[in-house]
């Protein structure tokens, strides 16, 4: 028997699910959250960017030279405690869900390994290659932000990526 993998991702902000246009969420310059659902699929790399270059590629067919293809994602703080997204041009971040107290989301996620559901609050991003916090009011321009799954082969050799969330996060005052 074979489950299907799947990620539901919703962009939120002030209690209101925010409909994209073409991949592209309008948001004001204040906090706002990921919900996530995921079945059969304990976590995943995301990229997030301001260089809609690397995002483009990185959401096209497969590119080895895409900079977060070549790197190992990092595990951001567990229960999202600094409300930060990692913004990072070189390599992505892993979120992911165990259990209760082994996860990279806001508290309380809900389920089990199989099925789980989990939110993660957005109040600033971390620019880690400037090694600086830039809170939502003050960031001008978009981050782009690429959820996806690596695909290797028998020698752990990465050979593909399947796509599993794409966004234009667009901050309007």
């Amino acid at each position: 028997m074979f489950f299907a993998q799947a990620l539901k991702v919703v962009i939120k902000q002030d209690g209101k699910v925010i409909e994209p246009v073409n991949d592209v969420y309008e948001l004001k310059k204040t906090a706002f959250l990921f919900e996530i659902t995921s079945v059969n699929l304990e976590g995943f790399l995301i990229g997030a960017t301001t260089d809609k270059d690397i995002y483009t590629a990185a959401a096209g067919l497969y590119n080895p030279e895409v900079p977060w293809f070549q790197n190992t994602g990092m595990a951001e703080e567990l229960y999202n405690k600094d409300k930060e997204l990692f913004l990072m041009d070189t390599a992505p971040s892993y979120w992911y869900y165990t259990d209760a107290k082994d996860h990279r989301f806001d508290k309380n996620p809900k389920g089990s390994l199989k099925q789980w559901t989990a939110t993660r609050t957005i109040t600033r991003f971390y620019d880690i290659m400037a090694d600086q916090a830039i809170n939502l009011k003050d960031f001008d321009g978009n981050a782009y932000v690429f959820m996806y799954e690596s695909i290797y082969n028998d020698e752990y050799d990465l050979t593909g990526k399947k796509n599993l969330f794409q966004a234009v996060l667009k901050f309007k005052d």
